[in-house]
C-alpha cells in the first residue's frame, strides 16, 4: 500500500510540474477536420509540414461516459477520462480544505470550483500534447515502466470503494492509461531537459545562505534608494534582529534564501562574497531595486548542492516551457461548452 501511495503522489506532482500557463483555446466549427481523414494520411505528414493538426469534434449537452469532451488535434478525451482527472485533483484538496471550498469565490466572477475545472482541462491538454510529441520523437515506456504504472493504477482502483468509483466513472483500464501517459509525459520532460545544453555548467558553482531585505525600485527609484539607505542605517544601529526587519519591510515573501555564483544580480553576489557572517550590508543596487543582506552561512557542500539542484531545476523548467509552447502550436484544441459552463 505504501508503494501505491508514493506513486499517486508522484502522479499529482508530475501534473503540477507539467501544469504551465497555457490558455484553453477552442476551435471554431469551420476548423473541424473531415471525418474521412485517415490515419495513413496523418502518418505521411513530415514534422516540417505538420504545422497544425486539426481537431476532432467535441460534444455539448448531456454527457455520457464515452462523450468526447476535449480534443487535442485528432486525440479525443472522453467524459470518463476527464472525470477521473478531476477526481485526482479534487480528492487531493478535499483532504486539506474540505469540500465546501469549491463554492467559494476565486476573487473574480468564478468560483474556486470553476477555476479548478479549467485547471484540470489544462492538465489534460498538456499531457495529451506531450504524449503526441513522445510518439513523434519515438519516446516510449520501457516494459518495466509500463508494468509499474499499471501496477499502481490497479492498486489505486482496489483502494477505492464502489461508490467513489461509480461517482467518478473510475475503471481500471482507463486508470492504467492515465498512469501510463503521465509516466510517459514525465519521461519526455526528462529527455527534453536532461541535455548539457539545458543544464549548462553548474558543477563548480558555490552559494551562501543569506537573509534578504528587498525594496522594489518602482517609478521613483531615487526616493526608494534614499528610503532604503535610511532603513539600513536604522537596522545597523538597532538591537532588533535583521530577520524581524526583513519580515516587516521586505517586498519579498521569503526572507531566508540562497545566493549563488550564477545569480544574475552580480552586485549582490559581489557584496555577499565580501561579507562576514551576521553583519548588515550596505544598500546594494540592482536593476530591479535595492537589497540589504546578511550572510548566515558561507559555502559548504550542503548549501552548494542545494543551490546547484535549484539552478538545474529552474533551467529545466524554463527549457521545457519553451519547448511546450512550440509543441502546443501544432495542435488545435477544443473543449466542450458543457464542461466550461459547469458549476
Amino acid at each position: 500500500m505504501m508503494r501505491m501511495k508514493r506513486k499517486v503522489r508522484t502522479l499529482i506532482s508530475v501534473l503540477i510540474l507539467l501544469f504551465m500557463v497555457t490558455n484553453i483555446t477552442a476551435c471554431g466549427e469551420n476548423d473541424a477536420p473531415e471525418s474521412e481523414q485517415t490515419e495513413s494520411q496523418e502518418q505521411q505528414k513530415t514534422d516540417a509540414d505538420q504545422e497544425h493538426e486539426r481537431v476532432v469534434k467535441v460534444e455539448d449537452g448531456t454527457m455520457s461516459e464515452n462523450s468526447t469532451v476535449i480534443a487535442v488535434g485528432q486525440t479525443p478525451v472522453s467524459y470518463r477520462e476527464y472525470k477521473m482527472y478531476y477526481y485526482f485533483m479534487k480528492n487531493q484538496y478535499d483532504e486539506l480544505l474540505g469540500d465546501q471550498v469549491w463554492k467559494q469565490s476565486a476573487g473574480s466572477d468564478k468560483t474556486i470550483g470553476q477555476e479548478a475545472i479549467e485547471d484540470v482541462l489544462r492538465m489534460i491538454i498538456q499531457v495529451k500534447v506531450i504524449c503526441k510529441v513522445a510518439h513523434r520523437q519515438g519516446i516510449e515506456l520501457e516494459a518495466d515502466e509500463k508494468e509499474d504504472a499499471d501496477y499502481n493504477a490497479k492498486k489505486l482502483c482496489e483502494s477505492l470503494d464502489d461508490k467513489t468509483k461509480t461517482e467518478n466513472m473510475i475503471d481500471v483500464q482507463q486508470m492504467m492509461t492515465i498512469f501510463e501517459e503521465n509516466r510517459l509525459a514525465e519521461k519526455v520532460y526528462t529527455v527534453t531537459t536532461g541535455t548539457p545544453e539545458v543544464i549548462g555548467e553548474v558543477g563548480k558553482s558555490s552559494a551562501y545562505k543569506v537573509l534578504l531585505l528587498y525594496k522594489k525600485a518602482g517609478d521613483n527609484k531615487d526616493q526608494v534608494r534614499q528610503d532604503t539607505e535610511k532603513l539600513q542605517q536604522k537596522i545597523a544601529s538597532s538591537n532588533k534582529s535583521f530577520y524581524a526587519y526583513a519580515r516587516q519591510e521586505s517586498d519579498l515573501d521569503e526572507v531566508e534564501t540562497i545566493i549563488g555564483s550564477l545569480d544574475e544580480r552580480k552586485n549582490l553576489w559581489m557584496q555577499v562574497m565580501s561579507m562576514k557572517n551576521n553583519v548588515v550590508s550596505p544598500v546594494v543596487e540592482e536593476e530591479d531595486g535595492f537589497y540589504i543582506v546578511m550572510v548566515v552561512e558561507k559555502p559548504n557542500d550542503e548549501i552548494n548542492t542545494e543551490y546547484r539542484n535549484e539552478v538545474v531545476t529552474q533551467k529545466q523548467i524554463a527549457a521545457f516551457q519553451k519547448s511546450y509552447e512550440e509543441w502546443s502550436k501544432q495542435y488545435d484544441v477544443d473543449v466542450s461548452e458543457s464542461l466550461l459552463s459547469d458549476k
